[in-house]
């Protein structure tokens, strides 16, 4: 019963993220969908849990995982031990940066969620809403795989493990 209702809402949320881009009305496609493979990977600067500002091209010379996620989402929820054990085993040689999105969310939520897993992995706070755009983030969990040039080299959309990111990165370590 649990798994149908993880299932359900899912596809709630993949639903409702379809609907919201072509509800947009945009017609460019390539604009819709985000960033692509292959292109320069949007520069963000935001703040982290702990007050610090992060910016992404400050990582340049380094890969870079780069995850969207909220605190309801639960298939973030599955995904979130995957980074962190990612992060705890790599984060020496591959940045990790866990972008709430805290304008579909709160910032309560994104700081208990947090707390309650013991997540050293820096978590940044879309509070404005600037990643959530810049990416056209349609489905959560999305993450993508940076270069250490700054370019999208893999996008994935759902839950990653840690062995995932061990096979994506492997190349850049």
């Amino acid at each position: 019963m649990r798994k149908w209702f993880v299932l359900l809402l899912f596809l709630a949320v993949a639903g409702y993220g379809l609907w919201n881009a072509m509800a947009a009305g945009k017609t460019n496609e390539a604009v819709a969908a985000g960033p692509r493979v292959g292109h320069p990977a949007p520069d963000l600067a935001l703040p982290t849990l702990g007050g610090e500002p992060v910016k992404l091209s400050a990582w340049r010379g380094k890969a870079v995982v780069l995850n969207f996620w909220t605190s309801w989402c639960p298939p973030c929820k599955e995904e979130m031990p995957e980074l962190e054990k990612f992060y705890k085993q790599h984060g020496h040689e591959v940045a990790v940066l866990a972008v709430h999105l805290t304008t579909r969310d709160t910032l309560d939520n994104a700081e208990r969620f947090a707390k309650s897993r013991n997540l050293t992995l820096p978590v940044a706070l879309d509070v404005r809403g600037e990643a959530f755009y810049h990416y056209r983030v349609q489905t959560i969990p999305t993450t993508y795989i940076i270069d250490p040039n700054g370019v999208i080299r893999k996008k994935i959309v759902g839950p990653v493990t840690a062995a995932r990111l061990e096979n994506a990165t492997a190349l850049f370590r």
